[in-house]
């Protein structure tokens, strides 16, 4: 308050120097000592009542601070706990995710696997279609054969039974027959049978070596009376027949012919030697049969 004036603070200074020195002065300032010590003393009990209610204050908040510091930790323990389980539910949900990324993958290939395996399913119920179709088709194609083949064993069969049986004959015997009868086949053999030509040339052939067949006469007689029905056949209607029912008949020089064993001119015919062939268009014998009497 006296900055700037040096003068003014000594004289100030001086004259609280002197009111000190008085005697009322000193007096007065030792009451004041006096009367504040005991306000200090009253001061002190009321600070101790003070410290105490401040102590008992501070014990309480200090409890309920170590309260809430405990609530806190534990407070924090569970949070820790929760982060804990809210990471692992989080690695679980990365770790479902990732699975079900996997699942989707893998219904994603087998959708795909099924689609081709559906396809293919397709195509191999197509084929399947075609191939019963074809099947079909096989079947009616062999069901037809089936019945040209039993028209052909039909046709054939008879055919195919006398060219076995001629071509059963010893080559001595069907050498006689070679430039009448082809056997190379049974085509050929059905294709010259069929020519009464060489039916008759045939017959011919047989009478010409009566005495050398020998035992092969009954099955050269069998394959000669196929041959003329053959010959019907491919006329188309019955046109040539076997003289062979003349046992007992009288000899009749127009149907009959004598063999070498007949003792007498005429007589009853007893033994058929080789059946003739009569023609019902001209109602003649193209080849008289050869017969034999005592």
């Amino acid at each position: 308050m006296f900055e700037g004036d040096k003068e003014k603070y000594k004289k100030f200074l001086k004259n609280l120097e002197n009111a000190l020195a008085e005697a009322d002065i000193q007096k007065r300032i030792r009451e004041i000592v006096e009367d504040t010590k005991g306000l200090a003393a009253i001061d002190a009990v009321e600070a101790d009542k003070q410290n105490e209610h401040d102590f008992e204050k501070n014990k309480k908040i200090k409890k309920s601070f170590d309260e809430l510091v405990q609530r806190i930790a534990e407070l924090q323990e569970e949070n820790n706990k929760q982060a804990a389980s809210i990471n692992a539910l989080k690695r679980a949900k990365e770790q479902q995710e990732n699975e079900n990324s996997k699942l989707a993958e893998q219904v994603k290939n087998q959708a795909w696997e099924l689609a081709q395996k559906n396809e293919e399913l397709r195509s191999a119920a197509a084929a399947a279609g075609k191939l019963e179709q074809d099947y079909e088709k096989i079947n009616a194609a062999n069901a037809k054969l089936q019945r040209e083949l039993n028209a052909w064993q039909k046709e054939f069969a008879e055919p195919a039974k006398f060219y076995r049986l001629y071509k059963s004959l010893p080559q001595g015997i069907r050498g006689r027959f070679t430039d009448i009868i082809a056997d190379s086949s049974i085509v050929a053999f059905i294709s010259t049978g069929s020519n009464i030509e060489y039916v008759e040339m045939f017959w011919d052939s047989m009478k010409r070596n009566y005495a050398e067949l020998g035992a092969e006469r009954e099955a050269l007689l069998q394959i000669f009376a196929y041959l003329l029905e053959l010959c019907n056949a491919y006329q188309g209607e019955q046109v040539y027949e076997l003289l062979d029912d003349e046992i007992g008949k009288g000899f009749d020089d127009d149907v009959h012919m004598r063999s070498e064993n007949c003792s007498k001119y005429s007589g009853k015919i007893e033994k058929v030697l080789l059946p003739g062939i009569w023609n019902k268009r001209s109602e003649r014998a193209n080849k008289k049969a050869l017969v034999e009497w005592q």
